[in-house]
């Protein structure tokens, strides 16, 4: 296969127009532009100490990650996997693949290199509505919002083993870096 093909990223005003033409309501654009500003931010400094992280990529699937995320709530359906879906019918094999992981990370053995997937995965866990919040915050309000709807112990169950993963996401990410998770958002506010 064409490797052009597969590595096709969509530029922000393309991301911008997909965003419209899927309907996607303001709020959830607007938290899709601060989970681009995380993982950008992330991206940028992680690649100052060695990693090589697309930037285009990682933008584009920030901006795109929740692009069927109504219609997934409406229909009961995954909106990360039917996500990765409408992305490789347009031709955004690749951008499709980092989303379909924004939710849950596919396991991966021994790699010591931080993809694109885990740093959308993570940015969009540090991010509630358009506010950077901590993991504690965003997991006690997942906690919080599920058990409300009745959710079962297998349910919740999942949500602890998903935090578990994602402090150990958390410190893979941060082991380089020159800042911690706590100064996260004092940083992003400071480069603006």
């Amino acid at each position: 296969m064409d490797v052009a093909i597969t590595r096709k990223v969509p530029s922000p005003d393309e991301c911008y127009s997909l965003l419209e033409r899927y309907s996607v309501p303001k709020h959830i654009i607007q938290h899709s532009e601060m989970v681009c500003r995380v993982a950008v931010f992330l991206a940028e400094h992680l690649n100052e100490q060695g990693e090589d992280l697309s930037i285009p990529e990682l933008q584009a699937a920030s901006l795109l990650h929740d692009l069927t995320k109504m219609e997934g709530l409406a229909e009961g359906r995954d909106h990360a996997k039917s996500g990765n879906e409408v992305l490789a019918k347009l031709g955004f094999k690749r951008i499709g693949e980092i989303v379909a992981e924004h939710i849950r990370l596919k396991e991966k053995t021994g790699s010591k290199v931080l993809s694109e997937e885990e740093i959308l995965n993570y940015s969009d866990k540090r991010v509630m509505h358009t506010t950077i919040v901590s993991l504690a915050d965003r997991f006690a309000d997942l906690k919080e919002r599920y058990a409300s709807n009745g959710l079962d112990m297998n349910a919740m169950e999942r949500i602890a083993r998903l935090e578990a993963k994602t402090y150990e996401l958390e410190t893979r990410i941060f082991s380089t870096l020159d800042f911690t998770p706590e100064e996260l958002p004092l940083l992003l506010e400071q480069r603006e």
